[in-house]
């Protein structure tokens, strides 16, 4: 729901640097032509996800294959990358539990998730106008879901792998498989993710960078989430 409106609305008024200090602890709030979306806390952790997925993913590289051993060298050689891989995938499991933490009650079922299910390929090509979308649709709702039970089977399968002595050998042999399938579901959902963020979805990384996004950005793509910030009765 929206929350109390700024002195004014006057995006000239307020300047960059004032909309920027409204986005490090307001969200949902309209400034002029912009929507506050993400507050600098959320845009944080999601950048420290992102940080340590990466980190994660090219020390994991190193020890999955020999192809890409180079990468080792920007980690001090291989000894080292087998040290701080899990280090590097335990930050990412942690702030995924934040991420889990802030927006779980905001990626429960709505109605207008069939909505957009239903109507995926005509709204991907821009000629479908949808109604019902809330701030997050069913396909980012999906993704957060995907995230968290890929960062717990990291976690699980990863402990195991980490203290391989301290499990049973059909324990380790299972964890192996399970932490090498999730790695490929993460890097195919991570390509999906950034490309629906950029190229796909123009206007959507600024929410995560500068946390606003244009009103003409948030009424198209989730046009209930807007009618709820600009106080549009239902």
């Amino acid at each position: 729901m929206s929350q109390s409106q700024p002195a004014t609305d006057n995006p000239k008024e307020l300047g960059q640097a004032r909309i920027a200090t409204l986005a490090r602890e307001q969200e949902d709030v309209a400034v002029g032509d912009l929507i506050i979306r993400h507050t600098a806390g959320a845009r944080l952790t999601h950048w420290l996800v992102a940080i340590f997925f990466f980190l994660a993913l090219a020390t994991g590289f190193v020890i999955y294959t020999p192809y890409f051993a180079g990468l080792a060298g920007l980690f001090g050689g291989g000894p080292m990358v087998r040290l701080l891989h899990p280090w590097f995938s335990l930050g990412f499991v942690i702030g995924i539990l934040l991420l889990f933490r802030s927006w779980k009650g905001r990626m429960k079922k709505e109605p207008g998730d069939e909505e957009w299910k239903n109507n995926f390929g005509a709204y991907m090509r821009y000629e479908k106008e949808l109604q019902n979308v809330s701030k997050y649709n069913a396909g980012q709702k999906l993704f957060f879901w995907a995230a968290c039970l890929g960062a717990l089977a990291f976690l699980a399968s990863g402990i195991v792998m980490w203290f391989p002595t301290s499990f049973p050998f059909f324990l380790q042999a299972i964890s192996y498989w399970l932490h090498e399938l999730t790695f490929i579901a993460f890097v195919v959902g991570i390509i999906y993710h950034i490309y629906m963020s950029t190229a796909a979805m123009p206007g959507t990384l600024r929410a995560m960078t500068r946390g606003t996004v244009t009103k003409a950005w948030a009424k198209w793509h989730h046009p209930r989430w807007y009618r709820e910030v600009m106080g549009e009765k239902e």
